[in-house]
């Protein structure tokens, strides 16, 4: 079968609504609402715009990263139908050489790699890292396990973090303290990674468990999109979500929902509305023959994600993304900011179009 036949429209488009909100939509929506409210946006509308803070919810920000976790999961059963043929050795080979090349990728966007000052470059500390963990472990797990092994993997990961954050004492503190300088989690990478650590509450190490799972979670809803397609699969995407959510809500009484520290009742809140997500996005896209060419804008951006996660998260000029020090020069005239947003973010999609009419596409 060749490989555009199996492609699979939903979780495509899925990738590419992601990439668009972390390339520069959101901020267009932004300056769409605070145009309409007339720069009073309501405060639980302008919430949604950024990052809960520690202990305080959830916002629709807070699922942009780990739904960048789980479509590229959603992807690596299609990939992996593929990679099996070439033999478990090279399959490996090319999984770690992808995670090592994520890794750096991920140290130049946000750890001062091109900086050339090691004493002010941090180690693990974004997205691109987080995906390059979640990928290793789900891989292994693919390779090796099918669904039910998966499964059974996904939540003995999420476990083994809940208990670790629940009941490991530390450095002379008790167990199942969630602060944000005061954790297990913290309390690792603090240990590990030194002056490496970039200073923020975010945790990375111990938390690749969590990674795993959630990435994993997207292994298991696209391996039932790939399997099965229609109505079924759409079926029980949205009642996997359903219970994930009910699962979150329980474990809530337990453990908090903090997306810095990416706790098991967080993954499983984001997981379910991933899932609900690509439910939707495969009866839409999938499923009816006359709503597919809805998902050609966001395709557009899904097929070079990465180019576009790398040139509108990466520092450039005059603490600029490489991406606004190529779009300010030429659109600095537009006083009104939701103008300027929207014109940066037209000429982003349409260089992305122009990559993807010409099947030029940045892959690792």
């Amino acid at each position: 079968m060749a490989e555009e036949k199996r492609r699979i429209v939903s979780i495509d488009a899925l990738r590419g609504l992601d990439m668009v909100l972390l390339s520069g939509g959101a901020a267009v929506l932004w300056q769409l609402c605070r145009a309409g409210w007339g720069n009073e946006v309501p405060e639980w509308l302008a919430q949604q715009f950024r990052h809960a803070e520690w202990g305080c919810g959830f916002t629709c920000w807070d699922l942009v990263m780990p739904l960048f976790l789980f479509i590229t999961g959603c992807s690596m059963p299609i990939a992996f139908s593929r990679y099996r043929e070439q033999g478990r050795l090279r399959t490996m080979w090319r999984v770690l050489r992808r995670v090592v090349l994520l890794f750096v990728l991920g140290m130049v966007v946000q750890g001062n790699l091109c900086s050339g000052e090691p004493e002010h470059m941090s180690l693990f500390c974004n997205t691109l890292q987080a995906i390059a963990a979640g990928y290793l472990v789900s891989a292994v797990v693919l390779m090796f396990w099918d669904w039910r092994g998966q499964l059974v993997s996904c939540l003995v990961l999420m476990a083994a973090y809940w208990a670790l954050l629940r009941f490991v004492p530390y450095d002379g503190q008790p167990a199942g303290l969630f602060r944000p300088d005061n954790n297990l989690a913290y309390y690792i990478d603090c240990a590990l990674q030194g002056h490496w650590q970039d200073g923020t509450p975010y945790t990375w190490i111990l938390t690749m468990l969590n990674f795993g799972a959630i990435t994993l979670m997207g292994v298991l809803g696209g391996g039932v999109v790939f399997r099965m397609r229609g109505l079924r699969a759409a079926g029980i995407l949205s009642a996997s979500g359903g219970l994930c959510l009910g699962a979150a809500l329980l474990l809530e009484y337990d453990t908090p929902l903090i997306k810095h520290l990416f706790t098991t009742t967080m993954v499983l809140w984001s997981g379910g509305w991933c899932l609900l997500l690509l439910a939707v996005f495969h009866v839409v896209f999938d499923i009816l023959p006359r709503t597919a060419w809805l998902a050609y804008p966001f395709q557009v951006v899904g097929c070079n994600a990465l180019l576009a996660y790398m040139l509108t998260n990466t520092p450039g000029l005059g603490g600029r993304s490489l991406w606004d020090s190529i779009a300010y020069p030429l659109f600095r005239w537009a006083e009104e900011p939701l103008l300027y947003e929207a014109l940066s973010y037209v000429l982003l999609w349409l260089t992305l179009w122009f990559l993807y009419r010409h099947k030029a596409c940045l892959r690792v």
